[in-house]
């Protein structure tokens, strides 16, 4: 299959990503600053470009662009692409935060971008489920190894382990749609 991916294959959760689908044999295209997909520059016509480039891809894993919301944005707009050109059998991995969860007061902005993000799978997720129309999924985990500088004491989930995850989701039975999959570390 051919896959397209926001993010740098060089690192962060991408890299091992990346490594685990081409090891079964999927084409993967990633999407970053590092090769001019660079949302702080030009979000509009990165996000046009995208959508263009997604039109060839049978999934999108809507892995990164935190920048003021347009994670959301991309894939409200990947998905009109694929609904508008008849495009059903099309599957949207949007790949959020367990920090979305959270109710107590948050001040940080992306806390509330993949809130949004949550919300815009599972309003989309059932759509693929009842009618034909693109799947959409969303994977959610928590502090991934990454991280572990920012979260001093925090428990991670290794890269490898969640990029796993992420594949298990892709490699589940047609007859059968994951519309979310939330992972934390457990912290005790």
């Amino acid at each position: 299959m051919k896959i397209l991916i926001t993010g740098n294959p060089e690192k962060d959760l991408c890299q091992p990503l990346v490594q685990q689908l081409e090891q079964r044999g999927h084409e993967c295209m990633c999407l970053s600053r590092a090769n001019g997909y660079d949302f702080a520059d030009n979000p509009y016509g990165v996000i046009k470009r995208i959508v263009d480039l997604s039109t060839d891809a049978d999934i999108f894993i809507n892995l990164y662009a935190n920048y003021f919301f347009n994670q959301t944005v991309l894939a409200h707009k990947v998905y009109k692409n694929w609904v508008s050109k008849g495009l059903n059998d099309r599957w949207l991995v949007n790949i959020g935060s367990t920090t979305d969860r959270v109710r107590k007061g948050k001040s940080n902005l992306y806390h509330y971008e993949k809130l949004a993000l949550r919300e815009f799978s599972n309003g989309h997720s059932i759509i693929g489920v009842w009618e034909e129309a693109p799947r959409v999924s969303h994977f959610s985990v928590g502090t991934m190894s990454n991280r572990t500088e920012q979260n001093p004491g925090r428990k991670t989930m290794p890269l490898d382990k969640a990029a796993g995850y992420i594949v298990w989701l892709l490699e589940q039975p047609k007859e059968f749609h994951v519309n979310e999959l939330s992972i934390d570390p457990m912290q005790r």
